[in-house]
Order: structure tokens, then sequence, then C-alpha cells
């Protein structure tokens, strides 16, 4: 019967003309160059950094662990490139986000915390690409209790990229909440000849307990002074959040070249990390659980709060020599 029927209706009634079938944007990377280098973006991939190539007397030098394979627009793999951080850093402790109006229950991904954010998984929108720009946006989004947006802003800028984080409340929001931006790069340990030295103009760093949850206690460490000088870190050695003297910043060098890793106010602590295949050099606006440590009576730890008015601003200008 439905044979019959079919055969009643007109082709042209039973065929979309090719000019109203709906387009369908795929998934795809981007690439921004400049004399200096080149960086490849997934936006469909949390927004994140897969590839920076330096280039540097004729050669290039791939920053990043993974840079050189192929990259799905769709999925960043662990371990790889580099992604963003929003709208909290780091850690929080059984997923209890501490704010002006009580404590929300977030998604622990890494039990017994919530961990970096929720936007690195996400899609973002392409607010326009040039060249050597790039600038994006997403909504912040359920399970997150407040509305409002990230911007991210991207350029290669003679031997610089500059990376711009905007945590914005949405204008129909009226509460206060506790925001916080960074970055995770995955830096490759060697470039070929010889591993990198890592030196950070830190002041002390935070103790960590219990699979990571932190005490509240700032020190001194021998990591600390180490880093103060520049060291270069043995496998799983270094897993530690260290407080930035005001304006300070990180150099990694390596034989082949030497980037520095300066950053505005905003940016107030560093993570660094040491696995097997890489080092990772986190800028980032706050420390560890920074709402329920500043909740507590802590100090320093870069605890801030958005609302309409005050937007968190962050940049992180990495340079090469």
């Amino acid at each position: 019967m439905q044979n019959d029927i079919a055969e009643t209706v007109p082709l042209a009634q039973r065929i979309i003309p090719s000019e109203q079938t709906p387009k369908v944007k795929m998934p795809e990377n981007i690439t921004i160059n400049s004399e200096f280098a080149s960086v490849t973006i997934s936006p469909d991939a949390g927004a994140s950094l897969r590839s920076i190539k330096v280039h540097k007397n004729g050669n290039s030098f791939e920053l990043l662990s993974g840079g050189d394979n192929a990259h799905d627009p769709t999925e960043l793999p662990h371990g790889e490139g580099s992604f963003v951080m929003a709208p909290w850093v780091n850690r929080i402790r059984d997923g209890r986000l501490v704010t002006p109006d009580g404590i929300y229950e977030l998604p622990m991904n890494q039990p017994p915390h919530a961990i970096h954010g929720l936007e690195r998984d996400r899609v973002w929108t392409v607010k326009s690409v040039g060249e050597s720009s790039l600038e994006l946006e997403i909504n912040l989004a359920q399970p997150w209790p407040y509305d409002g947006k990230v911007e991210y802003s991207l350029s290669l800028e003679g031997a610089s990229f500059i990376q711009t984080m905007r945590l914005i409340a949405d204008k129909n929001e009226t509460r206060s909440f506790p925001g916080s931006v960074g970055w995770h790069p995955w830096f490759n340990p060697t470039l070929g000849s010889g591993p990198v030295t890592a030196t950070a103009d830190v002041s002390a760093q935070w103790e960590m307990k219990d699979m990571g949850t932190a005490s509240g206690k700032l020190e001194i460490t021998g990591i600390t002074e180490r880093l103060q000088q520049g060291t270069q870190f043995e496998v799983r050695e270094v897993d530690g959040c260290f407080l930035l003297n005001k304006g300070g910043g990180a150099v990694l060098s390596w034989p082949e070249l030497t980037m520095t890793m300066t950053n505005s106010e905003t940016i107030t602590h560093f993570m660094f990390f040491s696995p097997e295949h890489a080092l990772c050099v986190e800028p980032q606006t706050c420390t560890v659980d920074a709402a329920r440590l500043a909740d507590s009576g802590h100090a320093d730890t870069g605890h801030v709060l958005v609302d309409r008015e005050n937007p968190l601003i962050a940049t992180t200008t990495w340079s090469w020599e």
C-alpha cells in the first residue's frame, strides 16, 4: 500500500532540490601563520592547540607533544597539545564549588575531584580568523550554575604567540561567581638534542595531601628553589602548584631555542607536571581549589569573583629566540 501511495506523488515533490539541502559544516583544524611560527587549533576539540612549530635558522621545531601527529579535529588525545581550563582550573575537591550564594555540586570527572573546567571537550564558535590570528568563544552551560561565556583570542605577533581568555558574566546574570582560567600545554621535553631546563619566578609551593587535595599551606620547597635557579625534572618528579611573584613568568630552554612565558598580572600561579613524555608548564589565575581555600581564610590563592561589571581577563605570551 505504501508503495502505491509513493507512486502517486510527483517526483519533484519527493526529491529535495539541491539548493535546499542543508549544508553541514564539517569540523576542521585551523592553522595561523607568521614568519616565525605556525600554530594549529581545533575549535571542535575544546579550542585546543595541536601544534606550535617555531621557525628558526631554516629549521622548524615542534614544541607540543603530539604536534607532528595527524590531528582529529574533534578530539584531543590525552597528553598531547594544549587545552584551555575554564571556568575553573585544576582540581575542586569532591566537586564542591564554594560560591557567595551557596555550594554547588560539580561532576567529579577525576574522583575525588572535579578537574580542569568544562570547556576542553566542547565545540567552540569561530568568531573570526585571519592569517595570523583567531577569535573563538563559547557559552557557559550546565552543569556550571552561572550564565556567561568565554572569549579566546590567539595571535602570532613577531616571535611571540599571544593568548587571551576573557571569562564574562551574562548581562542577565545577577549573581557573582568564582572564576578562573588557564592553559594546560604538554611541551616536548626535548626538541632533539637535549632536555629542557625550566626556570620560573615562583615564591612558594602549595602543599597537596590526600590525592591532590590542597591543604592551604604555602611552603618554600626544594623544587621551589630549583625552579628559581633553573632545573631539569625527572619523570614524575614534580606535580605541584606554585605561587608566582607579582608579574612573574617562566622560561623553557632547550638547546635549540629558548621560550619565555610572560603573563598579565591576573596570572598568579604556574602548575608544573613532568610525565614521561612531556613537561607541563601551566599558567593559571589561581591555585588548586582556590574558592574553598579563600573561604577558609587563606591568602594568595588568586581567587576572584566574576560579575557583569568585572570580567576575568588573562593573557599569556610565549616568545622565543
